[in-house]
């Protein structure tokens, strides 16, 4: 192993709720109903994909522009009302990576939002950062492992992913690289398992002594 990529919302941060309660406040502006399970399903996708699937299955057209202007005020509202935590061993575990191998984000996030929650110190331990605004497809695209596999000279055998959602496990099976499955964040244990990760854990302590860590 050379490289080790991570996810941001639900894996280095507990931005799930802010995320959640954001597409709930934009589709009931919007005149839409749902329950939370399609809810939390709906929440892994971009604002495009959500409201392309309330056009299709609710039967009824809307801007969507403005629809996705919406959304991403209302997160951007949020965030600086009620701020966005970091798991408490998420820092720790950045700091021990980055001694050892190379560290890359591949998040789905807007750059903007990176800017809000990471420090200059925490954002040099990587290597390479890319989100959303960078590629012209997103999760569970493979373009963003792409880029970061050419950017970080590195091999596909030689890279796993961490991650919380089957949208990180679905890229990384059409990329073929090794998952590892974090339960901090909007996919359940039952539903990361169906991607067969080679590792699950309910935090980086469990993750880091599946790597090696603490033998080493």
């Amino acid at each position: 192993m050379k490289a080790i990529l991570l996810d941001v919302d639900g894996t280095l941060v507990n931005s799930i709720p802010l995320i959640l309660e954001s597409v709930k406040i934009t589709i009931n502006h919007f005149g839409f109903r749902i329950s939370n399970q399609k809810l939390r399903e709906l929440s892994q996708l971009h604002s495009r994909e959500i409201a392309l699937w309330l056009i299709d299955n609710k039967k009824n057209n809307f801007d969507l522009e403005q629809f996705i202007d919406y959304r991403r005020k209302t997160f951007l509202k949020l965030l600086k009302k009620n701020g966005c935590e970091w798991f408490n061993d998420s820092k720790s575990f950045i700091l021990k990576v980055s001694k050892k191998h190379k560290i890359g984000i591949v998040t789905g996030s807007r750059t903007l939002f990176l800017k809000e929650i990471f420090d200059e110190e925490i954002k040099k331990n990587f290597n390479f950062i890319i989100t959303s605004d960078e590629v012209n497809n997103k999760k569970p695209d493979i373009e963003p492992i792409q880029i970061t596999l050419k950017k970080l000279k590195v091999k596909r055998h030689e890279v796993v992913f961490i991650g919380d959602s089957t949208q990180d496990a679905l890229m990384c099976k059409r990329a073929r690289i090794g998952f590892i499955g974090k339960t901090t964040g909007i996919s359940t244990k039952r539903q990361l398992e169906k991607f067969k990760p080679i590792f699950i854990g309910k935090n980086f302590k469990e993750i880091e002594l599946f790597l090696g860590f603490e033998r080493n």
